[in-house]
């Protein structure tokens, strides 16, 4: 015998419905997109509760209205005006320009300022927008034109963009036929392989550079290193310190020399105590013809006087 199926409430619209299957939880026309259905629900339900509240009965609310003074009850939310009327007659008597100041009059639209600051015409909203605009640092030269104006970007305009670039690169190509450069600093054309045109503006750029900080190898203090010259040997702090360090390398320099040519001395007192030397060539004894033919020979292009050579060809001072 079949069970009877008890009337259930739907999860989804509220409906109620008799389900095929004791587990059923949603009506015939809920159950093909229930999960949509139940969003919706709880949207309304959620919007119903922030606009009503929770069901309560709405308590009165006395309200004076702030244009004709007359007293009117509200519901839920207090309120500042009557009336339409009188909200579009209190915000027109309390609506002054933003840049002169002048008064709104009832021709006015009052939906125009819509929590904004009002303008009378067009010519007081331009004026207030310049002025805040210098108040806060906002307004720009263009490089080309030379006018003002109001942006995030270098240039007033695309055109004049595209005739400065031109403009430009006209200016590049006649410094670089001439051999002239130009500046970063004070903007003056000059020759030379250097990348500003005096000292000044030298120690001017590298002033403007951020730095780090470095220990000088010569008097031991710390000084700063601008970013640019970090790929240098850039280890000094000052031109003092650099006339110490050339003085003090071209010490070490010397020292070098002495240790290098005491060394090679030690080597060939070495080599002479180990091999002997020719007293006439001073070559080593193993590389003497004569002594190595047991001075039965004599070497080609030698002096000789009887036995005695007086003068080798090997021979160097």
């Amino acid at each position: 015998m079949d069970k009877k199926v008890k009337e259930k409430e739907c999860e989804a619209c509220g409906a109620f419905f008799i389900p095929y299957r004791s587990n059923g939880k949603y009506c015939p026309s809920c159950s093909s997109h229930s999960d949509r259905v139940k969003q919706k629900v709880e949207r309304q339900i959620r919007k119903n509760i922030k606009k009503y509240g929770y069901g309560t009965a709405p308590k009165e609310i006395k309200n004076i209205c702030k244009e004709c003074g007359k007293i009117f009850i509200s519901y839920v939310h207090p309120k500042d005006f009557c009336s339409k009327e009188c909200g579009s007659t209190y915000r027109i008597k309390h609506t002054f320009c933003g840049y002169c100041h002048k008064p709104m009059t009832e021709t006015e639209n009052i939906y125009d300022v819509n929590g904004k600051t009002w303008f009378c015409c067009e010519e007081c909203s331009e004026k207030n927008k310049w002025d805040n605009a210098r108040k806060l640092g906002e307004v720009k030269i263009c490089p080309n034109c030379g006018k003002e104006f109001i942006k995030k970007s270098t240039y007033c305009s695309k055109e004049c963009y595209i005739d400065h670039m031109h403009k430009k690169k006209r200016e590049s190509s006649r410094r670089k036929a001439a051999g002239l450069k130009l500046c970063p600093v004070c903007g003056k054309e000059f020759a030379g392989e250097g990348v500003t045109c005096s000292n000044e503006c030298k120690k001017k750029k590298l002033a403007s550079e951020s730095c780090v900080i470095r220990k000088c190898i010569v008097c031991g203090k710390t000084f700063k290193c601008p970013v640019s010259r970090l790929d240098e040997s850039f280890n000094i702090c000052s031109d003092i310190c650099q006339k110490k360090l050339s003085i003090v390398m071209e010490k070490e320099k010397q020292q070098k020399q002495e240790e290098q040519m005491k060394l090679e001395k030690k080597k060939e007192q070495e080599y002479i105590n180990k091999n002997g030397l020719c007293s006439i060539c001073k070559t080593s004894y193993v590389d003497c013809e004569r002594m190595q033919s047991n001075f039965r020979c004599y070497p080609k292009g030698s002096s000789c006087k009887g036995n005695l050579v007086i003068k080798c060809p090997k021979f160097t001072k």
